[in-house]
């Protein structure tokens, strides 16, 4: 555990933090940060970082990357051990981090545990493991302890699936995207997705094939073999990135968010998000601002 306690005070000092795993010989922990514009410096260790943004909008990005290697609202970044990471945040910053120790990684894979850092990754599985974690860790049930335990096992193996998948992109980078949308087109796209969020409605898909020049048939196509989803899935997830945000205020009601990110009623709301997120808003307000 000496390894994970000196990662996270390398960070600075958390709004919450609980050691996860038996409690003799944690093998990992979770923790929140608020904080406003900096450049954060994490040296080298044995320990695997991930990083889920709270807060909606692009407000962080890897330093010395792509100008376009910035983290949104919802996404989960991946820091891996032995490398160390410059991140720098303009504006408001509330992130959960969730430290797993390499070797405890290792022994879940049966194998070394290898994994570049990835940025910005929307990973709906992840993220939802993330929040339960964190929700279980605040709320500390009967089953929350087993509940963190199974999802830190399969935290493992996804983070595995994207290394493979990453190292397949390197061996043939011409096959990555292949048929889906050029990075501008898709910045267009995002673009009109966050302007209807803005008024709580929702893009057509003929104005989102016609502002990249496909047809709907072939845009619908391209934009799931870009995000591995639907446009009205990528839509809705979206939609949950923003009530995580707004339920981060305990004086938001749960009727208030209901109306800004655009559902008719709160039953749906909340029925959407434990499907997409695998708690309730209740559970994420709790933990997020007990």
């Amino acid at each position: 555990m000496r390894a994970l306690e000196d990662t996270i005070a390398a960070l600075g000092a958390p709004v919450f933090v609980r050691a996860l795993g038996a409690p003799s010989a944690p093998t990992a922990a979770i923790a929140r940060w608020r904080h406003g514009a900096a450049v954060i410096n994490v040296a080298p260790s044995n320990t695997i970082r991930l990083a889920m943004s709270l807060v909606d909008g692009r407000n962080a990005r890897n330093r010395g990357a792509a100008p376009d290697d910035r983290a949104r609202g919802g996404s989960v970044s991946i820091f891996s051990p032995m490398e160390g990471a410059c991140v720098e945040v303009s504006g408001e910053a509330d992130v959960v981090q969730l430290f797993l120790d390499q070797s405890h990684a290792e022994a879940t894979l049966d194998a070394p545990f290898a994994c570049p850092p990835l940025f910005d990754l929307r990973d709906d599985g992840m993220r939802s493991m993330i929040m339960r974690i964190l929700v279980g860790s605040a709320r500390r049930g009967p089953d929350d302890a087993l509940m963190a335990d199974e999802d830190l096992h399969a935290l493992a193996v996804r983070i595995e699936r994207h290394a493979t998948g990453w190292r397949d992109r390197t061996e043939a980078p011409s096959a990555l995207f292949r048929g889906g949308l050029a990075p501008a087109a898709f910045r267009r796209v995002e673009a009109m997705i966050e302007a209807a969020l803005d008024k709580a409605s929702s893009p057509t898909l003929a104005g989102m094939a016609d502002a990249v020049g496909l047809s709907v048939t072939h845009f619908v196509r391209a934009f799931g073999q870009h995000t591995g989803n639907t446009p009205h899935k990528y839509v809705v997830r979206r939609r949950m990135d923003r009530a995580v945000s707004l339920l981060r205020v305990a004086t938001i009601p749960i009727g208030d968010v209901t109306d800004k990110v655009g559902f008719s009623t709160p039953a749906h709301f909340v029925a959407t998000f434990r499907a997409i997120m695998g708690v309730t808003p209740g559970a994420v307000r709790d933990a997020l601002t007990g």
